[in-house]
């Protein structure tokens, strides 16, 4: 299989208010790995998901969930892949549009956990470490749906589910934060324990991966919407505008208005003018 991780979070935690409203589909696949109880709509039909429950979505399916009691928890894979993979899956037994429910999801969550560590990795062969695991993910759904009775592996250790929890929040949602002392307070960690953890970890800083998030987020608005400068570095955590420019320079060696200039979503938005 050659599948694309477009995106990817584990073990995301939302509130009663919490809802996911796609109403022309998620526009790619989507793999949901629910934890809590949860309330589904998928083509206008109701469902109540049980938690240790999964779902595959195709890119067009409308749907909306939501927490069936005060909390919704789950692991999502955005991804993309051919006509020819989706057949393979199929054949695997893996059903798509219809919630499934399991006994376990813990051999798949720590799959996504390792998939999640890899995706946002710099680290040598974390290209090919996480295709892999992606292959391995899916042939492990494969067997958890046919043999329910499988046994969980040990749980992963608290402070490494933690921290890699963290490090998807501060890349896919890097404006969550104020400061290092409130990302430590987020964690239960002092700031030290963080800092040495997260190293120790990953290999690089929180600073680091906070700066690569922020710098990742807005590539992606300025490659992608017509913000201006101010608002952009306001929806990635920079308190001024300034400091989003002064940063952005420093990590691209470009200005963000030279980036998005040369963006093909620029130049479309030209040709139609």
């Amino acid at each position: 299989m050659a599948i694309k991780v477009g995106a990817i979070g584990y073990n995301f935690d939302h509130d009663k208010h919490f809802l996911m409203d796609k109403p022309f589909g998620p526009g790619a696949y989507l793999l949901l790995l629910i934890k809590t109880d949860a309330k589904f709509t998928i083509k206008n039909k109701q469902f109540k998901v049980k938690k240790n429950s999964y779902i595959l979505f195709n890119p067009a399916t409308p749907c909306s969930y939501k927490a069936e009691k005060d909390l919704y928890i789950d692991d999502w894979f955005f991804f993309n892949m051919t006509e020819d993979d989706k057949s393979y899956l199929l054949q695997l037994g893996i059903v798509f549009d219809e919630p499934i429910e399991l006994n376990s999801l813990e051999n798949l969550t720590n799959i996504i956990h390792n998939i999640v560590f890899e995706h946002y990795s710099s680290d040598s062969y974390h290209e090919i470490l996480e295709e892999n695991y992606v292959n391995i993910l899916f042939h492990q759904l494969a067997r958890t749906i046919s043999n329910k009775s499988q046994p969980a592996p040990n749980v992963l250790d608290s402070k490494n589910d933690k921290l890699t929890y963290l490090r998807s929040v501060l890349f896919e949602y890097p404006e969550s934060f104020k400061n290092i002392e409130h990302i430590a307070n987020y964690v239960n960690l002092s700031v030290s324990g963080l800092q040495h953890g997260y190293k120790k970890i990953f290999g690089h800083s929180v600073i680091q991966d906070i700066i690569a998030g922020r710098i990742g987020k807005a590539k992606k608005l300025l490659e992608t919407t017509n913000y201006t400068l101010a608002e952009i570095g306001e929806k990635c955590g920079y308190k001024t505008e300034y400091h989003f420019m002064r940063q952005f320079k420093e990590q691209t060696q470009m200005t963000p208005t030279e980036y998005r200039n040369q963006s093909s979503w620029v130049q479309v938005e030209k040709s139609r003018g």
